[in-house]
């Protein structure tokens, strides 16, 4: 049986990664494994695969963090799934006990293949009237937005929710969740090359971020009062914008760091308008272990009465996986790239 398994050697671009045929390995205690239908692309891999991710892997290693498929294998112990199952494998990553991240998970499992082995905890069922390509594109954009705007974060008394990176699928997922509760959605794109688009899957209003009156233009679109929620991938030099804008009491929840510049901030708005910062990852709701049951058990709820839906925007078969970071990384996409093998 060939087992295709990507991998890369050393750090770099795309084509650092390549497809091996490899013996198929059985899980051990608490694993499964399953035979890959699909995989999501994260920004994540990227910058595995670049070298500057929070953990770094031993090299040669294998990569990705998020799938779809059907168990074809369980480990010792394992006792929820069984082989034919259809499921989803949740991104996560492995932590020490003074609570910071560790490369031990990136050693040990991915996705990017035919089959992969990945922790039993980690695992949910795929919703039945999802494709395998909906379902390897859930779980990453709307674990995190669940976890960073509304696990402990008042969103039910909101009314204004800002997001930027617009067009990317952590942000559609964001804008889905925000609309569920009733908020008004203001995206923010670097241009507004894709506004027709963005307000075509539910933006209510959409800004460029690039705009010299980005600032203004926020607080037309909150007659005058700013937003009292916002969700952020860009950081950067563009952060101060954001402290500028929201309003007292708000929440600026950043959970990515597009703009790798600093921002000048000056203490007095932030003490003035008791603002509040979060930064977030997934991956600590994925490691509590209640915040992690009650996040997967609502977003399942959600996307099977279909207020969730997830957006493609481009599918490649594994052969195509250099093609597929490629594209990824020209930024032109609307919704999650997806792999099939």
């Amino acid at each position: 049986m060939t087992n295709r398994i990507v991998r890369f050697a050393k750090f770099g671009g795309p084509e650092v990664l390549s497809i091996k045929d490899e013996p198929l390995k059985s899980p051990g205690k608490g694993d499964v494994r399953i035979k890959v239908k699909a995989i999501g692309l994260n920004q994540a891999e990227v910058m595995l695969r670049e070298g500057r991710y929070v953990g770094k892997p031993d090299l040669p290693s294998r990569i990705g963090i998020e799938a779809s498929g059907i168990v074809d294998e369980v480990g010792e112990g394992v006792s929820k799934y069984k082989q034919g199952d259809e499921v989803c494998a949740i991104p996560f990553l492995s932590w020490n006990n003074n609570d910071f991240w560790t490369n031990d998970s990136i050693n040990k499992y991915g996705t990017y293949g035919d089959t992969a082995i990945i922790p039993e905890w980690t695992i949910t069922r795929k919703i039945d009237h999802q494709s395998f390509e909906e379902a390897a594109a859930a779980w990453c954009q709307y674990l995190t937005a669940w976890g960073g705007l509304v696990y402990n974060s008042d969103i039910e008394s909101r009314k204004c929710c800002l997001i930027t990176g617009a067009s990317s699928s952590a942000a559609i997922g964001a804008m889905q969740i925000a609309k569920v509760f009733g908020l008004k959605t203001i995206g923010v794109s670097r241009t507004l090359k894709k506004e027709e688009k963005l307000k075509e899957i539910g933006y209510d209003e959409v800004l460029s971020l690039t705009d010299e009156n980005f600032e203004k233009n926020i607080l037309d679109a909150t007659d005058g009062i700013g937003f009292d929620l916002s969700y952020d991938c860009v950081g950067g030099s563009h952060f101060y914008k954001l402290v500028n804008t929201v309003k007292a009491r708000g929440l600026i929840v950043n959970y990515g760091n597009l703009d790798l510049d600093f921002s000048k901030i000056y203490t007095l708005p932030l003490l003035s308008k008791r603002v509040h910062i979060k930064f977030h990852s997934i991956f600590d709701t994925m490691r509590f272990e209640k915040q992690r049951i009650e996040g997967v058990d609502w977003i399942n709820s959600h996307m099977q009465d279909k207020k969730l839906k997830p957006i493609i925007s481009k599918v490649f078969n594994l052969d195509q996986i250099v093609d597929a970071h490629k594209y990824i990384g020209q930024g032109n996409q609307l919704g999650k790239t997806v792999v099939t093998t």
